[in-house]
């Protein structure tokens, strides 16, 4: 049980009794209890507690806050006590904050912070969202080439403290360029009088400010980096992207990819918190997907009532309708979750498209005939005097199946391919694909090896 809920209680008696001891009875918790906490009270007593915090665990625990809990923060706290707080926090970390907040709002709050940190956020909030240049810190060691171990050692000591990290120190020229960085780690040990030249990387990877936040997770998880540096055109870096806003970006992306398999809305209250969303905007968004969803489902009743008359003529091929279409569509979904999120993290990549097809192809395939082989034994059990039946089962989900799975495999690809979002070919949208057509196939082979 977490610190948070053990002492819940005694903060609740201390609201009513004797607010004044709070600060004192919460010094000692870590900010992440002190968020919980905050969590777990009622909506009233959150701005409450929040508000006797001092302005440097108020920082640490804001940064720690999520949802409708941080939202409730930042609409009801005084300006006068976030201010300070937000001078205490990455520049980074300030612009998601702010983003939460209207105009009027945000330019309260920004004038209650320090003029340097001020101009510093407003800074970051030109750029657009979700790119690099949202997301990076301006305050990074910069080191020059012909420094030695010794001058570098000098300046690290009278360095900003507010700077974000000192494990890598970039190397810049003359003329502000970036031209490579040299590690904590062999900074330390090296002779006193040897030159940053000599002990620095020419290679690095950077990113543009207009870089997509996603590319930036890429990279940083491809090249196992700490941080990457932001340049501009001329290649003069503007700032660093660490991997713990990274962590936070791919948190967001794989909470948005499961939304979108699952044929749920994303909104971003959706992505932040569960109850951060409201009841009604929930159902609002989600009939949208729904009814596109019911409307695609009607093509299934569309296919029966094509083949009405053969069902009239057989109806015990009714009876295997749901095993064939559920099966059907589980197998897409399958497939298109697989595929997905190849190309998510980059292993499947547009030029393997007809591989990808046709290994899920074979896949479906083999699948097929293994559960083929099970569903015509199923049909022989029901009624073992209609063999053409069962082979119609076995048959149809030996074709049924290797469909789903080229389906499944398909249009992801497509997706990707005209640039949409690949995600968005959530596992419903295709299942529900899957079962049309796949009803369709049933009664094609029905009628073929039946004669009806």
């Amino acid at each position: 049980m977490s610190v948070a809920k053990v002492i819940g209680p005694d903060i609740e008696e201390l609201i009513r009794e004797n607010p004044r001891e709070l600060p004192a009875a919460l010094a000692d918790l870590h900010p992440v209890d002190v968020a919980e906490l905050l969590e777990d009270l009622p909506r009233e007593d959150r701005v409450l507690v929040f508000e006797m915090l001092p302005a440097e665990q108020g920082a640490a625990v804001l940064s720690e806050l999520h949802g409708e809990s941080l939202r409730l923060i930042l609409h009801e706290a005084s300006t006068e006590k976030l201010g300070p707080e937000l001078d205490r926090l990455p520049a980074d970390e300030v612009t998601f904050l702010l983003e939460h907040l209207t105009q009027r709002q945000r330019e309260a709050l920004l004038a209650r912070m320090s003029p340097r940190d001020a101009a510093e956020a407003e800074r970051l909030l030109r750029y657009a969202p979700r790119t690099a240049g949202r997301l990076m810190s301006e305050k990074f060691p910069r080191i020059r080439a012909e420094w030695t171990a010794a001058d570098t050692l000098e300046h690290l000591k009278r360095i900003d403290p507010e700077v974000e990290t000192v494990q890598s120190l970039y190397v810049v020229d003359e003329h502000d360029h970036l031209i490579g960085f040299v590690s904590l780690r062999r900074l330390l040990p090296a002779p006193p009088a040897r030159r940053i030249s000599e002990l620095m990387e020419k290679s690095l990877k950077t990113v543009h400010p207009e870089t997509p936040q996603e590319e930036v997770a890429r990279l940083v998880s491809r090249y196992d980096v700490h941080a990457i540096p932001v340049v501009d055109e001329q290649n003069r870096p503007l700032g660093i992207v660490t991997v713990d806003d990274v962590i936070d970006v791919l948190i967001e992306e794989q909470t948005e990819d499961m939304l979108h398999l699952a044929g749920a809305p994303v909104t971003h209250e959706a992505t932040d918190s569960y109850f951060a969303s409201k009841p009604w905007r929930n159902v609002r968004a989600r009939f949208n997907w729904l009814l596109l969803l019911f409307v695609t489902e009607t093509l299934t009743g569309t296919v029966l009532r094509h083949f009405e008359g053969e069902l009239a003529k057989v109806v015990a091929l009714a009876f295997f309708i749901p095993l064939l279409i559920g099966t059907g569509g589980n197998s897409g979904s399958q497939t298109v979750t697989t595929i997905v999120r190849g190309l998510a993290v980059g292993e499947i990549r547009l030029r393997d498209f007809w591989r990808v097809v046709a290994r899920e192809a074979g896949s479906g395939f083999a699948l097929g005939v293994l559960l083929g082989i099970v569903g015509f034994g199923r049909a022989m059990l029901w009624n073992s005097s209609n063999v053409p039946l069962a082979i119609t089962v076995g048959v149809s989900i030996l074709v049924i199946i290797t469909w789903a799975n080229t389906v499944g495999a398909t249009i992801p690809m497509l997706a990707t391919l005209f640039k949409i979002d690949p995600t968005i070919m959530s596992a419903p949208l295709i299942a529900t694909l899957v079962d049309a057509t796949g009803l369709f196939i049933y009664f094609v082979i029905a009628r073929s090896i039946l004669g009806l």
